[in-house]
């Protein structure tokens, strides 16, 4: 089999579709020189350079006030002979970019350097091996991006069925190009070209309770996060992590601020919400209207009434008269909520929040 039929091979997913997806490696440089001349137009980006003079400065701090004049020393020439092949190319085929790079864990250890001493070393290793999986790609997505540059769960599962539409992109980040995309593919992406050595595990027709249960009986995950729009499926993936004890995250819009949700089934917790699970029974054997669905938000998810935002409270009720498509999300605090789930998600990995159940109103 040839170069070029060997790299189509890698390019293709388990269906033999091109998959546009994730970044293909290449560390034939014969394949580099048959992708290059098969699409002429490929933008090649040598991060190379760059990246052996910040391994170096990364190892010897001492010149890094001189970086300039340390790239002229004798240390760095013969630090540079030593890692001038410790390079790989990577391929984003939906970016048309070809980037030569250093390896996975030169890449990670400049990627995490500046977490230093606030995320120790040993702390990042932990971070990083833990298997989180974010259900739901509204505010789910930009929790899977915040995770991923803060270097926390180098494999990560992403599941959800919808298609990115124009109404989405006031809190998803994604551009106009990419409407009609899965979403999973779109944030798959960014995860990738954020840190093309991470593992993404994509679940394209959404989580379910058979696909899920799959995935926990496995032992392949560590940490749930729960975004997912449907009550019924909230319930679905408690109970479920009950029986593995799993612990689940979830973050709720709340007007210019967001509710953090935090049920420890890893430390013995079983209750849904705050609810005994018999309270569950009947609502999940009964049809959810939006009625329902509406109250379940605010009073078991928020707290109360009393702790929504007035304007959040005036677009519900709009929903439910019909005058509103659906519930009215703000950018800001999506993205506001990729932050705090990130940061309790490292508190739970750290063991340095132990709390069994937290339910917390976080507003800037």
């Amino acid at each position: 089999m040839g170069h070029l039929a060997i790299l189509n091979n890698k390019m293709r997913n388990k269906k033999g579709k091109n998959d546009v997806s994730k970044p293909i490696f290449i560390e034939n440089e014969k394949d580099v020189k048959v992708l290059l001349k098969k699409y002429p137009y490929l933008n090649l980006v040598d991060a190379f350079s760059r990246q052996i003079k910040e391994l170096f400065t990364v190892d010897n701090p001492i010149y890094r006030d001189k970086k300039e004049e340390s790239y002229k020393s004798k240390q760095f020439k013969k630090f540079y002979n030593k890692n001038k092949n410790n390079f790989i190319h990577v391929y984003f085929p939906w970016e048309k970019q070809l980037v030569k790079t250093v390896k996975k864990n030169d890449y990670l250890k400049l990627k995490t350097n500046r977490n230093q001493d606030l995320i120790t070393a040993k702390e990042q290793k932990k971070l990083s091996d833990k298997r989180i999986a974010v259900l739901g790609m509204s505010v789910g997505s930009n929790i899977a991006f915040v995770l991923t540059q803060a270097g926390i769960s180098n494999e990560i599962t992403i599941a959800d069925f919808d298609e990115l539409d124009t109404t989405n992109l006031n809190r998803i980040l994604a551009g106009v190009h990419e409407i009609g995309l899965p979403k999973v593919v779109i944030a798959s992406r960014k995860i990738y070209e954020d840190n093309p050595f991470a593992k993404v595990n994509i679940l394209y027709k959404g989580v379910s309770a058979q696909n899920l249960k799959k995935t926990l009986k496995k032992k392949k995950l560590d940490l749930i996060v729960e975004e997912i729009d449907d009550i019924k499926m909230k319930i679905e993936v408690r109970l479920l992590a009950i029986k593995y004890k799993i612990p689940v995250v979830m973050i709720t819009d709340n007007g210019d601020g967001v509710v953090l949700h935090i049920e420890r089934y890893d430390s013995g917790y079983k209750k849904i919400f705050g609810h005994d699970l018999s309270h569950w029974e009947k609502i999940m054997t009964s049809k959810i209207t939006k009625e329902i669905a509406g109250k379940i938000i605010m009073n078991d998810i928020v707290g109360g009434i009393d702790k929504v935002d007035p304007k959040m409270l005036k677009s519900v009720r709009r929903v439910l008269k019909g005058g509103l498509v659906s519930w009215s999300q703000l950018g800001s605090s999506a993205l506001l909520g990729g932050v705090v789930a990130t940061v309790y998600i490292k508190k739970i990995i750290l063991g340095e929040d132990k709390r069994k159940y937290v339910v917390k109103n976080i507003f800037v």
